[in-house]
């Protein structure tokens, strides 16, 4: 088991009322399970997830990477501009 700490930025922040969720996951959980996790726990967050940016440390993740030690990431979304 591993533990991940999750911060949500701008809505994610207020669709989950918090801004950082921790959770105890098996190692080699995907980020896309991680996702589903977060639904589940915040039903708020349904759809939201969808088009996020997610980082670990610097570094841009995909859904499909998976978590195989504790560690910090983040949810951020997506800034326009025009």
């Amino acid at each position: 088991m591993v533990n991940l700490e999750i911060s949500l930025f701008y809505h994610l922040k207020q669709k989950a009322g918090v801004g950082t969720v921790t959770l105890t996951i098996p190692a080699g959980t995907t980020i896309h399970h991680v996702k589903e996790i977060l639904e589940k726990q915040y039903p708020p967050l349904t759809t939201h997830l969808d088009n996020v940016m997610i980082l670990k440390g610097k570094k841009i993740i995909l859904e499909e990477e998976s978590i195989n030690e504790d560690t910090k990431i983040a949810f951020l979304t997506p800034i326009g501009g025009g």
